[in-house]
């Protein structure tokens, strides 16, 4: 009879064995799909977030393309202002050497129109 259960014995560890690995066989097949969803699930993440970046990088590009542009702007409006002030006293310049001219000539006038009237006599 010791044979016998020696046999049971080793028939129920077999069994066992073939039990424990078709368990872990199929624990292992649900870690394989669980692990495959994760990883679908995360390239799609993976995805969005390469879209997001791309999208930033765009719009960084964008922003520093408008900045360029504003700079430029900027640099121009400076310019212009610049020349617009040089342009301002040069006319002042002018204006004032016309007033000059002016005042010379009315005051040219004005000794001719005297040297031109007769002399008043005090009246008695």
């Amino acid at each position: 009879m010791k044979i016998l259960t020696g046999a049971r014995w080793s028939i129920a560890i077999a069994l066992a064995l073939l039990a424990a690995g078709s368990l872990a066989q199929q624990g292992t097949s649900d870690s394989l799909l669980a692990a495959q969803r994760r990883i679908t699930a995360t390239l799609k993440d993976l995805g969005k977030a390469k879209a997001d970046v791309k999208r930033q990088e765009t719009r960084v590009a964008e922003a520093e393309a408008a900045l360029v542009r504003s700079q430029r702007k900027v640099d121009d409006d400076k310019a212009k202002l610049e020349q617009a002030r040089k342009n301002l006293e040069e006319v002042r310049s002018s204006a004032g050497a016309t007033q000059r001219d002016y005042d010379e000539a009315a005051a040219e006038i004005q000794r001719l129109y005297r040297e031109r009237q007769p002399a008043s006599y005090p009246k008695p």
